[in-house]
């Protein structure tokens, strides 16, 4: 592309909410360009090669895949083939004392949790009614491709579609917690069950059911049941599919030179990358957290208020596997089940077995949430602190590999500066805000940010995960093409 009116719209980084918009932009006839610094597509949900490893950046399940998931609506709408294998159950709980699969099948679930938690009230068997009950109409509300906060009249129109009689499901519970549900039902009692759903809802919105928004919360702990899958490998895999649609459709996706300014000067968006160089855009999407938007502008970065959001501690491990069976690729550990929220108390595990003639080589990435300020120390003691979660990961990894120990042949771990170096995040924060009732649905954090300038990712709505950020990028190509009066795809 030359200096002069080089695309209709420059995308800012390739995570899964730029890919998407930028997918569907060039699907819609629009000259995109796509600005990535680094040398893999994806961002958080991207991948890397370590030591003869393959890792995710972030460990990560995925969804959205299974007929009519918001993934598979994209894929579908740029007709590209995506591979998936259901996963049931699709995660594997390890609490101090018990191991629970957590079964795709309502029905199978309820005998389940009877038999693995024979003292818990019945309260919390109308709570996981109440799950599959408000959880279902969520879903079927993020399936219409909504369009919140509804600040114009094209968010109305957009959202229409997910207008229904069923919309009495969820609307009582609109600005209630997860924790004010199951009180009104009756599910307290159990500590073992309060810590799987507290683990659940920790890893899927960053809250436990204290402060998770209750009809958040009913999505995040149903969605697992509805649509979790297997891709040979991983959202990286599904990242490399988005680019390779972008450039199908006569986009450009460019990588090792990112955007390092933007400025608008007449009616035209400049970008400055990286090498000097310049590119213009009649409109751009912004990959990126507000902080993140506000440096590009030449702001101070805005960063989130304390406690509304996380930062992430990652162990990455590369074993030798020989001689193990075959494992279920996810796992949350819990190590305290009253006390979660402590790094290190909560982790998921995720297992990426290798291929062909490295078969015996897995891969290993452990999550938990940290809050970033805590490496925010002198040198010595961020160390320590590295080793103290280095141990308490690796602990965890030992509930589901025993002898894991012996295998090791790579260790390796990323804090929340890692992420803040790799992928532009100013504060290291990952995963968007906490989802509690004042940030969900129609009084979620508005995307637009200027005229021709709209944000996407997990810092807009719905939220975090490769599904919530493949609806902001939706969005984002929404009201970039409306802006440049053309027709979205989607």
């Amino acid at each position: 592309m030359g200096n002069a009116s080089d695309a209709d719209i420059v995308v800012i980084g390739s995570g899964f909410g730029g890919l998407t918009a930028a997918a569907l932009a060039a699907r819609a006839g629009a000259r995109v360009l796509v600005l990535e610094r680094h040398t893999r597509p994806g961002g958080c949900a991207g991948d890397f090669a370590l030591g003869g490893f393959w890792f995710p950046a972030g460990a990560t399940v995925v969804t959205g895949l299974e007929p009519g998931g918001i993934l598979r609506q994209v894929f579908d709408v740029l007709e590209v083939d995506v591979e998936a294998r259901p996963l049931d159950p699709s995660i594997v709980f390890h609490l101090p004392d018990r191991v629970v699969p957590y079964t795709a099948s309502h029905e199978t679930w309820a005998r389940l949790f009877a038999r693995e938690f024979p003292g818990a009230p019945a309260g919390y068997r109308r709570f996981w009614r109440w799950v599959r009950l408000v959880g279902g109409e969520v879903y079927r509300i993020g399936a219409a491709l909504p369009s919140f906060p509804l600040e114009r009249p094209a968010d109305i129109r957009r959202s229409l579609r997910a207008v229904s009689p069923s919309l009495v499901l969820a609307a009582p519970w609109l600005f209630a917690t997860v924790g004010r549900v199951k009180q009104l039902l009756g599910a307290e009692g159990d500590p073992a069950a309060d810590a799987l759903i507290d683990a659940l809802l920790l890893d899927a919105t960053g809250a436990t059911a204290a402060g998770c928004s209750a009809v958040q919360g009913a999505i995040a702990l149903d969605l697992y049941r509805r649509g979790c899958q297997w891709v040979d490998g991983g959202t990286g895999a599904l990242a490399m599919k988005l680019v390779r649609a972008i450039r199908a459709s006569g986009g450009t996706v460019t990588f090792g030179n990112g955007a390092a300014r933007l400025r608008q000067e007449g009616g035209r968006w400049s970008v400055r990358l990286d090498d000097g160089s310049i590119v213009t855009a009649l409109a751009v999407v912004a990959n990126v957290p507000p902080g993140g938007l506000d440096l590009l502008l030449g702001r101070p970065p805005r960063l989130p208020s304390a406690g509304s959001a996380w930062g992430a501690f990652v162990l990455h491990l590369g074993i030798d596997a020989a001689a193990l069976e075959p494992l279920h690729p996810f796992h949350q550990v819990v190590a305290d089940a009253g006390d979660l929220e402590t790094a290190g108390n909560n982790c998921l595990v995720s297992i990426y077995p290798g291929r062909g003639d490295r078969a015996n080589r897995w891969s290993i990435s452990v999550s938990t949430h940290v809050r970033p300020e805590a490496f925010a120390v002198p040198p010595a003691e961020a160390r320590r602190l590295r080793c103290r979660l280095e141990a308490s990961l690796l602990a965890a990894v030992r509930r589901v590999v025993p002898d894991v120990d012996r295998r090791i042949l790579l260790l390796r771990s990323a804090t929340p500066a890692t992420y803040q170096r790799f992928t532009g995040r100013p504060g290291g924060f990952v995963g968007g805000l906490r989802q509690v009732p004042s940030v969900v649905a129609l009084r979620a954090p508005g995307r637009r940010a200027g005229r021709g300038l709209v944000l996407a990712g997990d810092h807009t709505f719905p939220g975090q995960g490769t599904v919530g950020t493949a609806l902001s990028g939706i969005n984002a190509a929404r009201d970039v093409l409306e802006y440049l009066d053309m027709e979205a795809p989607l």
